[in-house]
Formats: C-alpha cells, structure tokens, sequence
C-alpha cells in the first residue's frame, strides 16, 4: 500500500506545489507513516498486543465492514422511480462512518504527539506537519470507507448499471475527502478557540457521543429503511444545502434520472467546489497555527482543572465517609471515583453501552403494545451496564502502576475491591436507576416504585455475587488487551445475557403475587449487604497477578 500512496502522491505533487508545500519533505514524511501504520492495530483491536495474531488486524476490520455493507446497502434494490432519498440516506450512513472511523480510531494519530521532538525542532512549516498527517490518515479512512460502501457498490451496479455504479464509487471517495477535510478544519478551529487538555476533553465526548449514537441509529435502522421503501417523492429542504450526502445523491438523481433542475446544478456545483476551497482555507489559515497546538495538545493536565479536581476529591471523600468503614476501603472509593472522573478513555469504554438505555426509554413512550416488556428490559438492561461498567476498572492503559498495590503493607487486598465498586455503585448505578425511576413512574405511576426499587436491589445481588468467583483483580491492574483475550469477554457476555433474564424473570413472577417484592426486597438487600462484607476477607491468594 505504501508504494501505491507514494505514487498517486508523485502524479498530484502539483496540488501540493500549488498549496506552496515543500513536497519533498512531505513525501518523505508519509511514507515514514505508512510503514509505521501499518503495524498498527485497528478498530476494536486497537489497544491489542502487536503479535503474530494481530498482523491482520487492519484486514479483520475491513473484512467486517465489508460484510455490514451489504447488509445496508440492500437498500438500494428497491429503487423504483426516484434514487435521491434511497441515496440521501445511504451516504449520510458512509458520511457517518468515515468521521466514526476517523474520531475513534484516528483521532489520536491527527494529534499524536510522539514525533514532536523530531519534527517541530527542524525547519518544517507546520502546514507541511498537517499536510502529511492528513494525507496519512486519508489512506486508510478511505479504504475503510470503501469497504463500508462495497455493498452499496456492488447493488449499484447490479440495480442500475455499471456507469451507475462507477458513479457512485466517485461519489464514495469525494465525501471521504470532504468529510476528512470538514472533520480537520473543526478541529483544527477547536485547536484556535481552546486550549490542549479542553481539547481533549471535546474529543471524548465525541467519541462517546458517536459511540451512543450508532448503537440508537442501529435499533431505529429497520424503520427508517422502510419508510424510504414507501417513499418515492423528491422534497428539497434547505438543509440540504449543507448537507455533503444530499449533494451526491442529487448527483445520482442526475446521472440516473437526468433530473438538470436546479438544485441538483446546484448540488454538482457544491461537490466541485467545496473540497478545493475547503483545503484552501485549511491550508492558508489554520494549519500554521498546528505545531503551536500539537505541542499544547500533548502537555500534562494545566492548572486550569485544579480547582474542579480538588472540589470533586472533597465531594468523593464525602461520599466515602458515608459508605466506607475502614481507610483502606475510603481510599480506594476516592482513588475510584477520581479515575473514573479524569480517564477519557475509561469514559470512552463504559459509558457508550447506556446508548441503548436511551432507545429502551424511548420505546416505552412510542409502542403502546411492548410497554409491559420493555418496563423489563429497562430495569435489567440498567443492571447489565452497571455491572459493565464495574467490570472496566479494573483495566487501564497505565496497569503498570498497579505494583504498589502488592509492594504495600496491605493484608486484606479485598477492602481496596470492595471501595472500587462502591464508588462505581454511588456514581454511576444510584444515578441511573434514579433517572430511569423518575421516567417510569411519570409514565406508570406511583405503583412501579417497588419494582425500582428491588431491581436495584437485584442489581447489588447480582454484583456481590462475584466473590463466588474465588479470584479477583485490583481496580486498574490489568491491561487492557487482557480484556478480549482468550474469549474471556465473550463469556463474561453470554453469562450476563442468561443470569440478568433469568433474575428478571424471577422479579416479574413475584411482582404477581401479593406482597412478593415488598418482602423479597429486603431479604434480598440484607443478604447482597452480607456477601459484600465478605469482600473484607480477600487475601493476596485469591488476587490475580
């Protein structure tokens, strides 16, 4: 792939020459990146060991992608009269996996700063620094975008000939471009209007708001299609304007319909357009200003959050007071509780799962006929992102720093556990089932308080019940490509998907009875109290090195 890059660079050097970019340093610059991608590890591997197992991590990943894109792409078979609306939303699905792709897995190579101390002390102009991360990142976001439209591709053609769909290959590879381009220049105005550690902190919600958003967009995918079935009616929106995905698919309405109307000369107008001027101004006004913010980017927290840090450490310590009963366990409910407040990529990994959280709610207010159902499925699914979530403390990117745990003169390693999950049982499960409470009993009444209620108690049953595994790890111990090794994860998974049912099952055949759940609940909430007593008594024997 390297020798394929460097060559398609070497027919367009006049675009860079144009850009006024010392073209010779940026080739030199790419290429030192490619090969160093290419060793990469890619997309839920990402964080993976580089070993004989993980060479065709890229691979896997296309592989995978590909195989979604004909899942989506069907879609377009059924086109009738009109293409635009059955386009409209198959490029806005590729315009969003290209800045999902880009922001989950790239983002940190736009910014990386691990090359600063040899790149920004020689005389390289900062746009040149840009110039070849983008191209760097472009090469592979455009393969993966390409394998997510290869369905698409293939229906194209077979539903509307090959010109069709060499039109649409174009089409494919013109939005990559613009919607890197777009992606870049706002973070790259960000950089302009923040500083590095606000910075990171914008992009982590990003991704976690992208993470949240295709799991919802996945579950309403069906419905969507099916209204685009029944669709067959061209209506221009102004927003469409501005829209780059409305743009090609006017161009398609073009090339397959010869619809010459107005908006679509202008939507061919906008693709012509759009992608020079939007290098011009990227190139001429903001990446000089990208050395300056690459070298803030990469600084440690600034005294700007220390204020909220000592604020929250006085908050948790509060917390701890109330529900810890010996120092070592108050300890680690702050150590918990500060971690989990400052690691974007523990953010990043437990909280997209509430996602779907939010479709459940939404289905609870919009389908009359399942209400019963999924009134269950919101109480138990809450129970199974807790225990989710519990289940991330104990990895880290930093796990080295778990030695002093066992250098310390700690006998009763178990107190240090124990306040790591109940610092995730105040700050995450309290909350949650309090907002989930407060929705169903707007929607159903005061008559749904004890289900709340002895499903959170459920959900402490079920999390205490971990002990009976017999080994157990200190909270950010372990590294996280242990996480998905040897299928463990998997189990962990089937396990959740047969107990939690199981234990919901159990809660809807005794709220049919009387007094069930007034009685089960505090039984249930003594014996979930006790088992966690028993996580005091953990010895170093039963802790996982």
């Amino acid at each position: 792939m390297t020798k394929t890059v460097l060559f398609i660079l070497d027919k367009i050097q006049w675009l860079f020459k144009w850009l006024a970019i010392d073209y010779s340093s940026l080739r030199a610059i790419v290429e030192v990146k490619m090969m160093i991608e290419n060793r990469r590890a890619h997309g839920n591997q990402n964080k993976q060991k580089q070993n004989k197992e993980d060479n065709n991590t890229f691979v896997k990943s296309l592989g995978f992608q590909a195989l979604f894109s004909f899942l989506f792409g069907i879609m377009i078979l059924s086109i009738n009269e009109t293409v635009y609306n059955i386009y409209l939303w198959n490029f806005a699905f590729i315009m969003f996996m290209i800045a999902f792709n880009m922001i989950s897995d790239f983002i940190d190579v736009l910014f990386d700063t691990s090359d600063n101390i040899i790149l920004i002390p020689r005389p390289i102009e900062s746009k040149v620094i840009w110039m070849a991360r983008l191209i760097h990142i472009s090469v592979f976001i455009l393969t993966l975008t390409l394998a997510n439209s290869l369905g698409s591709i293939v229906f194209t053609i077979v539903k509307l000939g090959f010109l069709a769909g060499l039109i649409y290959f174009l089409s494919v590879v013109l939005l990559c471009i613009i919607t890197v381009l777009l992606t870049a220049i706002l973070y790259l105005f960000l950089t302009k209007i923040v500083n590095g550690e606000r910075l990171k902190d914008i992009i982590g919600y990003a991704q976690i708001f992208f993470s949240v958003f295709l799991m919802i967009g996945y579950q309403f995918g069906s419905k969507l299609i099916s209204t685009l079935f029944l669709d067959q009616t061209i209506n221009i929106k102004w927003w469409h304007y501005i829209t780059p995905p409305a743009w090609f698919a006017g161009a398609m309405e073009i090339l397959v319909n010869h619809k010459f109307d107005t908006p679509f000369l202008i939507f061919g107008l906008l693709i012509m357009t759009i992608p020079f001027l939007s290098l011009f101004v990227m190139n001429r006004y903001l990446a000089p200003l990208f050395s300056k913010s690459l070298s803030e980017y990469g600084t440690p927290d600034n005294v700007e959050k220390q204020a909220s840090i000592t604020h929250d450490t006085g908050f948790s310590s509060f917390l701890s007071r109330i529900f810890t009963k010996n120092l070592l366990e108050r300890a680690a409910f702050t150590f918990v509780w500060k971690i989990t407040n400052r690691d974007r990529k523990f953010k990043i990994r437990a909280y997209p799962i509430f996602g779907l959280q939010i479709y459940f709610m939404i289905k609870i207010f919009t389908d009359a006929k399942e209400q019963g159902f999924t009134r269950w499925m919101v109480l138990y699914y809450t129970t199974f992102c807790v225990y989710g979530v519990i289940q991330q403390i104990y990895f880290s990117d930093d796990w080295k720093a778990a030695w002093i745990f066992k250098n310390s003169p700690i006998q009763f390693p178990g107190n240090i556990i124990l306040g790591g999950i109940k610092a995730i049982i105040i700050k995450v499960a309290i909350p949650i089932f309090t907002v989930v409470g407060a929705i169903m009993v707007y929607k159903f009444g005061l008559e749904v308080i004890d289900d709340i209620i002895f499903a959170f108690v459920n959900t402490l049953l079920f999390i205490s019940t971990g002990i009976i595994i017999g080994q157990f790890s200190m909270p950010f111990s372990k590294d996280i490509s242990e996480q998905n090794k040897a299928g463990k994860n998997w189990t962990r998974i089937i396990v959740l998907l047969i107990v939690v049912p199981i234990i919901g099952g159990i809660h809807y055949f005794v709220s049919k009875t009387a007094y069930g759940v007034i009685i089960l609940t505090p039984i249930f909430l003594t014996i979930s109290l006790l088992i966690f007593s028993e996580y005091r008594k953990i010895t170093w024997e039963k802790v996982k090195e």
